[in-house]
């Protein structure tokens, strides 16, 4: 046999195995989250730092039939006896809650599958313990792929910077 014989029964088997690499099975999806939010996230690994510096890395569910790539999203942070850690503390933007939004091509999350990224440009505490991240607004892309559409694809009941369940 030739050496060029494995290669090209990998690139025959490509679509039906890894050629050597493990391939996971899917992850079923979560619960939906109790506000009826088309995306939900799983916390997967945290960088700490001030107002602007933390990052959190994040794997999001999309429930809806539109391929979402714009987020408002809060985070909230919990120490290791479950109290909630206040972000933006001495400030006048002291809060229980941290929030950003970000888009972009970076962030696309198909219909109804998984999707990774890294959340940046908000504050984690470096004695958090705990960190939930939930959707306050959602933007979704046209059937182009590339646009927007004119109106959010979903919006929580609460203010933007709010925690969306919290009565």
């Amino acid at each position: 046999m030739s050496r060029l014989f494995p290669a090209v029964l990998c690139a025959l088997l490509v679509p039906a195995v890894a050629c050597g690499k493990k391939k996971e099975a899917a992850a079923p999806p979560p619960a939906q989250p109790a506000t009826g939010a088309p995306i939900a996230f799983e916390v997967t690994g945290s960088t700490p730092g001030g107002d602007h510096d933390g990052k959190l890395d994040v794997k999001a569910y999309n429930f809806s039939d539109k391929s979402i790539a714009g987020y408002t999203i809060a985070a909230r942070y919990t120490d290791a006896a479950g109290a909630v850690i206040k972000v933006g503390v001495g400030t006048a933007f002291e809060k229980d809650v941290a929030w950003t939004s970000f888009s972009g091509r970076d962030y696309l999350c198909k219909p109804k599958s998984w999707c990774t990224f890294e959340i940046e440009m908000l504050e984690v505490p470096k004695d958090a313990a705990k960190t939930e991240v939930m959707l306050t607004s959602a933007r979704a892309l046209k059937d182009d792929g590339m646009h927007f559409e004119e109106d959010e694809a979903w919006k929580s009941g609460k203010g933007m910077g709010e925690w969306p369940i919290d009565e």
